[in-house]
């Protein structure tokens, strides 16, 4: 893997950048399900309209509806900008993908809409953004820095920041990447935030990486793009915070993350399996509850891999 580049966003300005485009389009991308996020994506597409909108080509608001009709998170986004395009990932066919739910999923399903209905080029740049990321730390510097590093002759850029909590960074991913020593992985220790959701590349690398269904994409593109020939960038936003999750959930996330990691190393030949070992799709759970009552739990939590887009198109 080359070595990877590390960033602060404030080396990006907006005119340095418009001059570096040279035709090439930048596609924006934020995931929402439902209508938590509604508010928060409306006030975000808002702030881009007015700070980026002769820089941004296309907001892509790539939508998981969890009623029959339009949401409020679809009004929203179009209140905030006319141009605004809501895709609707329930009724988003894609060829070798069913019904599966899940952000990487619905990623991949964006980005097969970009490539087919937008006409995307190789070296356009998608820039997906989380939609939930506080107000308080969002800012047009999301897409500058994340974009300026790919617009500066990288394929993939990951963010990177400080927050409050970050447990399965600091206690799961981080200790992970650092256990099993290969050329290919050393360079994933110097992600200052390998699980970051705000991440840019040009469509043809997007279109040449693997994703997973849910918990895994993040941790399946990282390996990828530390097996494959590519130039990867690591961008410091600052600061920056979102709703944190339920102990119980950062586990299941977690057991997702350490599962894909192990796939991706086997499936590259870089650990094997002996005798009757397998990889589990199952996390089984034991504990007593603060009621002092033993509980356990067992949750299915397998994920497609699917393979790279440009098999398909």
């Amino acid at each position: 893997m080359n070595r990877i580049e590390q960033y602060d966003s404030s080396e990006f300005t907006k005119e340095d950048l418009v001059r570096l485009k040279k035709g090439r389009r930048i596609f924006v991308v934020f995931s929402t399900f439902g209508d938590r996020e509604a508010l928060l994506v409306g006030e975000k597409v808002r702030l881009l309209r007015e700070g980026l909108s002769e820089y941004i080509d296309s907001i892509l608001v790539s939508h998981r509806r969890l009623s029959g009709g339009e949401e409020l998170t679809e009004r929203k986004a179009r209140e905030a900008w006319s141009g605004v395009e809501v895709l609707v990932c329930n009724d988003c066919d894609v060829p070798d993908m069913g019904g599966e739910r899940g952000k990487g999923a619905d990623m991949r399903r964006a980005l097969y809409h970009i490539n087919i209905a937008r006409s995307g080029s190789p070296a356009d740049i998608v820039v997906f953004l989380d939609a939930d990321v506080l107000p308080d730390y969002f800012g047009t510097h999301f897409v500058l820095g994340l974009s300026g590093a790919v617009l500066r002759g990288h394929d993939f850029a990951r963010a990177s920041f400080w927050r409050a909590m970050g447990r399965i960074k600091k206690f799961v991913v981080q200790p992970l990447l650092s256990v099993i020593d290969h050329p290919h992985l050393r360079e994933l220790t110097r992600f200052s935030y390998p699980l970051s959701g705000e991440v840019a590349g040009t469509l043809g690398f997007f279109n040449a990486v693997h994703f997973w269904q849910r918990y895994g994409v993040e941790t399946g593109i990282n390996v990828d793009a530390s097996v494959g020939p590519y130039r990867v960038a690591d961008v410091n936003l600052g600061l920056y915070d979102h709703e944190h999750h339920t102990d119980l959930d950062i586990q299941k996330m977690a057991f997702g993350i350490i599962r894909a990691y192990l796939i991706q190393l086997r499936d590259y030949g870089i650990i094997q399996l002996q005798g009757d070992a397998a990889i589990s799709d199952t996390f089984s759970v034991s504990f007593v509850d603060e009621g002092g009552k033993r509980q356990h739990f067992d949750f299915v939590l397998d994920e497609k891999k699917y393979a790279p887009l440009c098999e398909i198109l």
